[in-house]
């Protein structure tokens, strides 16, 4: 059976993952991006470039808004409940 996952993809996909890990969010995003770019049907880095990208622009509202923490922890919480997912989803 031949594989059709593109190693540089996943190459990339686990670069995101790292610097996602580290909290360097900015770099998480690149790592996806060109993740994306090698292979596009790869599912998994959309949904965590979408999920980091939430991220950031969550936290930028934090920083401007502090009346906004109950909306940022359901967020939050949702991204936790992802990361989960995929983690199982590896295993």
């Amino acid at each position: 059976m031949e594989n059709f996952q593109n190693n540089d993809s996943l190459k990339y996909l686990e670069l995101a993952k790292k610097e996602e890990e580290l909290g360097n969010y900015k770099e998480a995003l690149e790592y996806y991006k060109k993740s994306i770019e090698e292979d596009t049907n790869n599912v998994e880095a959309y949904f965590g470039w979408n999920i980091i990208n939430s991220y950031i622009e969550m936290e930028n509202k934090l920083k401007n808004d502090d009346d906004n923490s109950d909306n940022i922890n359901k967020h939050m919480e949702l991204f936790n409940i992802f990361n989960d997912f995929l983690d199982k989803r590896k295993n």
